[in-house]
């Protein structure tokens, strides 16, 4: 679980230090920064499990562009730092499962242009460290009032040296692993183009790798109705793509894990009462093989018997189908970050959707372990809009955050005191009331979006096109 986020020359973002909840919407117009925001957490993810070129490569814009760029020219270097909550057990891909003995980590990278040859440019990592994040500082799991059970199952404070830093060597900077039931190593540092954690692919160094998959975790859906509503081969995988493109494959396999003689669907009865309570017409979804392609297909029934498959319907019907789906998967883990969930349900019905999703993510006040020989995973979800009428379902009736928190997103100006350059960034700012109120203390978070501003964007409702 992403706790804490600050980020400096990525993009639009300057010094921005954001705490995040289980739940978090932003809110803004478009062209504010909130797609940028989920671009860092992809940024991240990518780094624990690829190396730099093939993780900048595979973000929006060419590589260079993610350096912030102002009228003094762009930044050397991007600053990311994350703080998280990891799941207290972890098991590598050969089985090996470790339980670990301190659960709440500070990761901490930085991305540098460096010049390797006269005209090019290459981008390396300059720095990086893990701490753990003792009991005495962690305001985060204090003010979020976790329940006595979600205490005792995930927060562990026993660990009080880093696990990872960048020092400097006689024999020149160096990533120093320190011990963690096995004796450290070190790397050189000085042209790395890779991260260390993306180099941990096992349990040898179990809270190194255990932070790995924890960010591996972190996903950014980018659901394309035309491939959602494509058949899938037989060979798909059975984990959602970020693209959608094997949701008939992931619907096949829920099916047949969790089919039943009473409930020969499984899951899929699930998914399709809760699709039909917020898009009606539907009665009865499946996914089925065809043997002569050997493909999987989606076929949803309405409610005058007649099937469907997925090449007639909606988008915004495939949007929260496949949304549903990830939601209702056993093996679901994690942060999901999800750009308008609003798309193709009424507006009627919002306000019923949000509550769905907040239910879908881990609560730290009313956790109670229900899972029989572990715990379940620790699930997160990080939405945007503009709509101020998912604005209006995650208020109560003193425009205050119920069950989560709101973030508003928008461009302000700086001015640099030393060369008097204006610099417009991105800030973040919380709706004031909340969780948020009690314990982000750093950055554009002692800046509160008031009630009025709450209000003014409740009253665009009727001008949205």
């Amino acid at each position: 679980m992403l706790t804490r986020l600050e980020v400096n020359g990525f993009k639009t973002f300057e010094k921005l230090d954001v705490t995040l909840t289980p739940f978090t919407m932003i809110v803004g117009n478009n062209a504010a920064g909130k797609s940028n925001l989920f671009d860092v957490v992809q940024l991240l993810s990518n780094l624990a499990t690829k190396d730099v070129s093939e993780a900048v490569n595979g973000m929006r814009g060419e590589p260079l562009e993610l350096f912030r760029q102002t009228a003094a020219g762009q930044a050397k270097q991007i600053e990311l730092a994350v703080e998280v909550l990891i799941d207290p057990t972890v098991k590598d891909p050969w089985g090996s499962e470790v339980t670990l003995i301190h659960t709440r980590m500070r990761y901490e990278v930085t991305l540098e242009r460096r010049e390797i040859r006269p005209g090019i440019e290459r981008i390396q990592v300059a720095r990086e460290a893990v701490i753990p994040i003792m009991r005495k500082d962690d305001v985060w799991a204090r003010k979020m009032e976790p329940s006595k059970k979600f205490r005792e199952v995930y927060l562990k404070y026993s660990r009080k040296n880093p696990w990872l830093t960048t020092e400097n060597k006689p024999e020149g900077l160096t990533f120093s692993i320190h011990q963690d039931g096995k004796a450290g190593r070190y790397r050189p540092a000085s042209a790395a183009e890779a991260t260390v954690l993306y180099s941990i692919t096992n349990a040898e160094f179990p809270h190194l790798f255990a932070l790995r998959e924890a960010m591996r975790h972190w996903r950014l859906l980018q659901l394309d109705p035309a491939l959602l509503r494509r058949p899938v081969p037989a060979t798909a995988s059975d984990v959602l793509n970020a693209d959608g493109s094997n949701l008939a494959a992931v619907l096949a396999q829920l099916k047949a894990e969790t089919a039943t003689a009473t409930r020969p669907n499984g899951v899929l009865s699930d998914i399709v009462a809760e699709l039909n309570n917020l898009i009606p017409g539907t009665t009865r979804l499946d996914a089925e093989l065809h043997e002569a392609s050997r493909e999987y297909r989606i076929k949803l029934t309405m409610l005058d018997g007649l099937p469907f498959s997925a090449r007639v319907i909606s988008d915004g019907t495939l949007r929260v189908l496949a949304l549903l789906t990830l939601l209702h998967d056993p093996r679901h883990r994690g942060l999901i970050c999800f750009e308008e969930p609003e798309n193709g349900v009424h507006p009627a019905r919002i306000k019923q959707l949000i509550q769905r999703l907040k239910d879908m993510v881990t609560r730290p006040p009313d956790f109670e372990d229900e899972e029989e020989g572990g715990c379940a995973p620790l699930s997160q979800l990080l939405l945007n809009s503009h709509s101020p009428v998912v604005l209006s379902a995650l208020i109560d009736k003193d425009l205050h955050p119920v069950d989560g928190s709101i973030l508003f997103a928008d461009t302000a100006t700086v001015s640099d005191p030393e060369s008097h350059e204006l610099r417009r960034k991105t800030r973040l700012r919380p709706v004031k009331g909340g969780q948020v109120e009690l314990f982000n203390e750093g950055g554009d978070g002692k800046n509160f979006v008031s009630e009025y501003e709450v209000k003014k964007v409740l009253e665009t409702v009727g001008t949205e096109d």
